[in-house]
């Protein structure tokens, strides 16, 4: 069912028209893309998939937004704002790999898919409920499998060794972009960057290795043990599976009520500083009202605002 009338005056209000930039409300965005949307780029049923796969602002605290920012968590759910439909692109992509997962389950008996479960913590004298929905989960084989839509597709995993101590320089998903690699653990300093290169199996994301850990611990309170884990990346390509091994218990339950206490304090959350995450404020439907409230800019222009003051204070300004 799409609302017509009037939004709340807080949370999701609607659509901005992808060609007039005006404010539509759901109802309406679907009925212009039912009559063909001249100079929209959206048809109804994507219309309809995005709608169908948005959860509303108070739907509660899911795994995915226990794990994402606090602050637009709340945010989300004190400030009113609108989408354009392409800016939740994702959202119905997403839809159609859970649609493909549960019409697998029908017919698989050990198959569970598009089920959800729930788990409670106790943080500050608090009960909370934590609800999530995993992909797929083959009971017999007591495996998670989660499905993740990407541009890109996780890249072999970098090692760069000084060459002299063995020591680890530095590793990730990206390469060195110079031709030497400074290093401090040998008198030369630095090495040429190739040659101290050694190439391994693309990693699945921190972010989403936390996900499905706490999927399984989730799982397993409710009578479903799950031993290992996989997630299968997917671009307009192809896919690419990644095995995933399982955050300890112990560590799950530690990162849970952590994410919890933020969720629930009293005070606003902060900004996100990981400049690994700053990406996400590129895609958040509330940055304007985070901005404002913060006082300056967020994200990954923070991070540039920051370094370019550091530079002016080098050179004395």
């Amino acid at each position: 069912m799409i609302p017509t009338q009037s939004p709340p005056p807080h949370g999701f209000q609607g659509f901005i028209c992808e060609v007039t930039t005006e404010p539509v409300l759901p109802a309406e965005c679907l009925a212009c893309a039912r009559k063909g949307a001249p100079g929209c780029t959206m048809t109804a049923p994507v219309i309809k998939g995005i709608l169908s796969n948005l959860r509303p602002d108070d739907f509660g605290l899911t795994v995915t937004t226990l794990l994402g920012c606090a602050r637009k968590a709340r945010l989300k759910q004190e400030q009113p704002y609108w989408l354009k439909p392409s800016e939740l692109w994702w959202s119905y992509r997403g839809q159609l790999l859970h649609n493909v997962a549960a019409q697998y389950a029908k017919d698989d008996a050990q198959a569970i898919a598009e089920q959800r479960f729930s788990m409670l913590v106790e943080t500050g004298g608090q009960v909370i409920e934590i609800t999530g929905q995993p992909d797929l989960v083959l009971t017999d084989l007591g495996v998670l499998v989660d499905y993740k839509t990407t541009k890109r597709m996780p890249q072999p995993w970098k090692t760069y060794t000084c060459s002299e101590t063995g020591e680890v320089i530095q590793q990730g998903q990206w390469a060195v972009r110079t031709k030497y690699i400074e290093c401090p653990f040998c008198e030369d300093g630095r090495h040429v960057a190739k040659d101290v290169l050694v190439l391994g199996k693309p990693r699945a994301y921190q972010g989403h290795i936390q996900q499905v850990s706490v999927y399984a611990v989730m799982l397993r309170e409710n009578g479903i043990p799950v031993q290992t884990a996989e997630i299968v990346y997917q671009d307009m390509a192809g896919q690419l599976r990644i095995p995933v091994e399982l955050l300890p218990a112990e560590q799950v339950w530690a990162l849970v009520e952590q994410r919890v206490a933020v969720h629930t304090q009293a005070e606003l959350p902060g900004i996100l500083t990981d400049p690994d995450q700053g990406w996400e404020c590129d895609f958040c439907p509330v940055r304007s009202a985070c901005e404002s409230l913060h006082g300056g800019p967020v994200g990954k222009a923070m991070v540039a605002e920051q370094n370019e003051a550091q530079i002016l204070k080098e050179l004395g300004y």
